[in-house]
């Protein structure tokens, strides 16, 4: 019987692990600037000081517990091991997606968590099934919700994100009364160009889309996975703000005022845990995008974004199963299996979001613009700061 050998195709990328994560490691940082410069020149120079020692906190302390990781891994060269390991991505992205006013002590501990329970205990680098960062930002919001900097003799920001006030508002409000709670962050353009308070590096859009931009013309980031999770979000978000008389103003504040592009740029198109396939990752984005806007709307979480990502990271095996073949001779399979999946899922967000707003829509304009006006309330004296 003779056998006969034939190599798959194979394509070979020039670009290294070490080059990408150069590129996401500029972005990031370029992200970070733009809130320490937006943060010293508003409130003055204590708070941009206190973004810088958030993150240099967040990097040394996930580079620390990786050298620790790996002596104890007995590592033969821990200096390279932890290089190669890239902790302080993860440390950049926890802190580019919490709030300013949380303490120095959460942001470490947060960070020792991710990197220990969501990356470490995995393998390592490329080994884990949660996004790290998302998973450290995860603990911040439901164990230190309560350890802000006041309670350490700190007086800082504390006002409400865009997706706070658009909850405490309802998000059945009119048109007149969304608009009510865009003017309290400075209106839907002020808000485009990042020029309000939200969380550290989740606040311009007109930043993150440039750092999207930028990623995916180096080919860092899979560019199916940030447009259709953001394309999703707006079309969802439009079909329902049209059933309630918002329009498209509603679609702008569900992309632009919470963590829909920081999420579409920096945690979505996670490699390690999103999946593999083409097919898939359409999937995913979308499956993403509407449990993001399905907790906005009905669950007591403000944005979602962390919460959809964590929850579909569990979801990539089972989605990569479901498109294992080949992907030209089974692409009108696929296709069917992604079209019909995907309907259900825009379908059950358009639902969840015209039954839940439909119980919200008599909140008045002057409730939801004193809401907006009291969580834009922000403290303009840098010397209150400690």
């Amino acid at each position: 019987m003779k056998f006969t050998f034939r190599p798959s195709p194979n394509y070979r990328k020039t670009q290294s692990t070490t080059d990408i994560m150069r590129d996401l490691t500029f972005a990031l940082c370029a992200v970070l600037l733009f809130s320490i410069i937006w943060y010293g020149e508003s409130y003055g120079a204590a708070y941009a000081l206190r973004v810088f020692l958030m993150a240099l906190f967040a990097v040394i302390a996930a580079v620390g517990t990786e050298a620790v990781f790996f002596k104890i891994m007995k590592s033969k060269d821990i200096k390279h091991d932890v290089l190669h390991s890239y902790g302080w991505v993860t440390a950049l992205i926890l802190v580019l997606i919490t709030k300013i006013d949380v303490s120095y002590y959460a942001v470490i501990i947060a960070t020792i968590v991710a990197i220990v329970f969501g990356k470490c205990v995995f393998g390592g680098f490329g080994m884990n099934i949660f996004n790290p960062a998302a998973f450290g930002a995860a603990i911040i919001m439901n164990t230190f919700g309560t350890s802000s900097a006041s309670s350490v003799t700190e007086t800082v920001l504390s006002g409400a994100t865009p997706m706070t006030a658009v909850s405490s508002a309802g998000w059945g409000s009119s048109a007149s009364a969304l608009s009510d709670v865009a003017a309290g962050f400075g209106g839907l353009w002020n808000m485009f160009m990042g020029n309000y308070a939200s969380v550290i590096g989740g606040s311009c859009a007109l930043v993150l889309i440039c750092a999207g931009i930028f990623l995916i013309a180096r080919h860092v980031i899979d560019w199916r996975l940030t447009v259709t999770y953001t394309v999703t979000i707006f079309v969802v978000s439009l079909i329902v703000g049209l059933m309630h008389g918002s329009g498209i103003e509603f679609a702008v504040l569900n992309v632009i005022g919470g963590g829909v592009l920081f999420g579409a740029v920096f945690m979505i198109t996670d490699p390690v845990t999103t999946p593999v396939t083409i097919p898939g990752k359409f999937l995913f984005a979308i499956c993403a995008a509407c449990l993001t806007l399905v907790i906005r709307w009905k669950a007591s979480i403000p944005d979602g974004v962390l919460f959809s990502i964590l929850l579909m990271n569990m979801l990539t095996p089972a989605i990569d199963k479901a498109f294992d073949g080949n992907q030209i001779k089974d692409a009108g399979k696929f296709a069917k299996r992604i079209a019909i999946i995907a309907c259900v899922a825009v379908l059950t967000a358009v639902l969840v979001g015209g039954f839940t707003l439909s119980d919200g829509t008599d909140n008045s304009t002057a409730a939801a613009a004193e809401t907006a006006e009291t969580a834009a309330a922000i403290p303009n004296n840098p010397s209150e700061i400690q």
